[in-house]
């Protein structure tokens, strides 16, 4: 079964009472959660250190451990740079959905349960009384940092529900392989990028990234496909941060980041084009966290902010004004969590700490965004050579995935959020060994092809769009 549906139970843990605000108006039914429980972020120590190591056919980074972050130090391996660098052909592979697609399953008055909020607005939108667009917003790993998965999630569902713009995207050049569809990123001059995944210095928010300039000769560009009708730029602000222009197909306004505290803001303006170009203009740094293009009405938006060999620790470093920040500035409906698959391969991981970091991770972002539903995904299948249950031709299991898996399922229980199993998805056990040999997964047995996430997209679109009580299981290994 593709996507398991789990009952509404409270955030016991934390001691938190819920309070469920539930309206119906007109097709759409929506309700707010709040006093979610605000679980702070153990801060990183001094002594934490950067790990680094190159993947040799198994995930490329030690993952989660629950008292200190292990990131990736240098350039991904030559597995990794392989999956992260491949582009899909343009075609969805024939797993568009069909030119009448069955209603959405609509919520029922008084009827609760996972994604029901995000459920009832995309029925709004499908039945045309929804005006405002619905915010999806994807974090992760390397399946989602060059886009590779989340595009085929995006194009689906736009075609269905209408396309209210790309939204946010990492700054250009941010890292090495990093992918946005529909829109073109370039840059000139000077700029330095930096990660949270392999520095905790200076701000970041829920992109991951930071790149910066104080030099008027540096240019930053995006060009899109399509016109859009507004633009949006998110910034470091603070000390020794300086003014900046934003350019909108040639129609130029100046902005400041200076300010007495340090933190983050978004900075919109209300003019259409089709290309954004951003570059400081004196008094200090110009550090750009992310920036948006969107269509105004309503329609879907799909955002995916990851890192290549990313855990969740990565999230430590994140700052929370940031990311306060970027939910007001994005007004997402679902988050999607799809860390997992490195924390999988580390033989260390406590899962049980595990799942409680992320409790508190998810708890924060819930916090600062009472209106989201959240949407927690199972690791896909991935195999190594060494230690763990034999898949045959020298492939093994490693041991801690499943056992992350149902870590990740039993929150989702906990905390009221969906949950879809990728692994499952994929034909269960030793899937990907198949799909490797069928073209759909690459050579590492930890990343897929194009169209092996383009065949998974079709298959979580499908869990997102659903009936919830209906088992999915599309990205099979045929």
């Amino acid at each position: 079964m593709g996507l398991l549906v789990l009952d509404r139970k409270n955030w016991t843990r934390s001691g938190a009472v819920l309070a469920i605000l539930l309206g119906l108006a007109a097709c759409e039914r929506a309700y707010n959660s709040v006093n979610r429980p605000q679980l702070a972020l153990a801060p990183i120590s001094s002594e934490e250190r950067i790990a680094s190591t190159r993947m040799r056919g198994e995930a490329p980074v030690p993952a989660f451990r629950p008292r200190h972050t292990a990131h990736l130090g240098r350039d991904p391996g030559p597995s990794q740079q392989l999956a992260a660098a491949q582009r899909p052909s343009g075609s969805l592979g024939g797993f568009l959905t069909s030119p009448n697609p069955p209603k959405l399953n609509m919520p029922q008055p008084g009827l609760d349960g996972p994604l029901g909020s995000f459920r009832a607005k995309l029925a709004a939108l499908e039945a045309g009384t929804r005006s405002d667009p619905v915010v999806i917003v994807h974090l992760g790993d390397s399946h989602v940092a060059s886009d590779s998965f989340t595009r085929g999630i995006r194009s689906r569902l736009q075609a269905r529900f209408g396309d209210a713009g790309r939204g946010a995207v990492i700054p250009a050049n941010a890292f090495k392989y990093a992918q946005a569809q529909s829109v073109s990123l370039s840059s000139s001059g000077p700029w330095q990028s930096s990660m949270s995944l392999k520095s905790g210095n200076g701000v970041y928010g829920l992109s991951g990234v930071r790149v910066e300039s104080a030099t008027s000769s540096a240019v930053m560009k995006l060009t899109a496909d399509q016109p859009f009708d507004w633009a949006q730029v998110t910034v470091v602000t603070g000390p020794g941060q300086g003014q900046f222009d934003v350019i909108v197909d040639g129609h130029k306004q100046r902005f400041s980041a200076n300010a007495p505290g340090q933190g983050a803001k978004s900075f919109r303006v209300d003019r259409g084009g089709k290309t954004l170009t951003i570059s400081p203009a004196g008094g200090g740094k110009l550090s750009l966290l992310h920036w948006s293009t969107g269509k105004d009405g309503p329609g879907v938006r799909y955002v995916n902010f990851g890192q290549i060999s990313a855990t969740v620790s990565v999230t430590r470093r994140w700052n929370d004004q940031a990311i306060a920040n970027d939910l007001a500035a994005l007004k997402p409906d679902l988050i999607v969590y799809g860390f997992g698959t490195n924390e999988g391969y580390d033989d260390n991981v406590d899962p049980a700490s595990y799942r409680d970091y992320v409790r508190g991770f998810l708890g924060k972002l819930k916090a600062d965004a009472p209106q989201v539903d959240i949407m927690i995904l199972g690791a896909a299948d991935g195999l190594r050579r060494r230690g763990g249950k034999s898949c045959g031709n020298g492939w093994n299991q490693p041991p801690k995935l499943a056992a992350l898996r149902d870590a990740m399922q039993g929150l989702a229980q906990e905390i009221d959020a969906g949950y879809w199993n990728w692994a499952q998805a994929m034909g269960g056990e030793c899937s990907i060994d198949q799909w490797a040999r069928s073209g759909l997964a690459a050579k590492d047995r930890v990343h897929l092809t194009s169209k092996g996430y383009d065949r998974s997209a079709e298959a979580f679109y499908q869990a997102l769009v659903g009936p919830l009580d209906r088992p999915v299981v599309v990205a099979d290994k045929r």
